[in-house]
């Protein structure tokens, strides 16, 4: 097996069972674009292929969330949008939107810290690599510029990742199964089609 890439320095989580909280929590599963923060404790659930998702949390609230983003750039029309209006696709608006809505739930910025992954080039092809490389660069900067402490980084490789973020504990599993990488590619390929044909206003995007 082909272990993924570590970006930024930051410990690879365990692969052990790494979630042994014995509370059952109710399961939300996010797709490319989406983000969800909850109130309640939850199990906040997503493949990645070539995107990246970041766990964010408050250990003094013990609230948290996660996002699920393709695309580090921002378009150029980006001073136009409004808060509601910013395309989730993109790194920027997903790790803003995540971490202002934990803010609004009473989350101090300085008590916040991240677990990170995905980015894989699950093709083996230059395209891939490039979007998924992009995608863990930006997100380790991102957090670096904000001052939010990495606890753990799982980013590159060539397999997908299934991800259970637990609200409650701020653990987080991460599950390779070889089955899901063909979902993950076309869960990527789909999401991909899905930009191209509704772009933000007139941008044009580059894989």
């Amino acid at each position: 097996m082909n272990m993924p890439s570590v970006v930024g320095g930051a410990k690879q989580p365990s692969r052990t069972r790494a979630d042994t909280d014995p509370v059952v929590l109710e399961r939300k599963v996010i797709m490319p674009g989406e983000h969800l923060v909850s109130w309640d404790p939850v199990e906040i659930v997503t493949l990645l292929g070539s995107c990246v998702a970041a766990c964010i949390y408050d250990a003094h609230r013990k609230i948290g969330g996660m996002n699920h983003f393709m695309l580090p750039d921002i378009p150029s029309v980006a001073p136009a949008l409004t808060d509601q209006t910013k395309p989730l696709r993109y790194g920027l608006y997903a790790m803003e939107r995540v971490i202002n809505d934990l803010l609004m739930m009473g989350a101090k910025r300085e008590h916040l810290v991240a677990k990170v992954f995905g980015g894989a080039n699950m093709t083996n092809t230059l395209e891939n690599q490039h979007v998924g490389r992009r995608n863990a660069q930006f997100v380790i900067e991102f957090l670096r510029r904000d001052k939010i402490r990495v606890l753990a980084s799982d980013l590159g490789g060539i397999n997908s990742r299934r991800i259970r973020f637990n609200t409650r504990t701020n653990a987080v599993r991460v599950e390779r199964v070889a089955s899901a990488d063909q979902l993950a590619l076309r869960q990527d390929r789909q999401y991909r089609d899905q930009i191209q044909a509704d772009p933000v206003d007139g941008e044009v995007i580059f894989f």
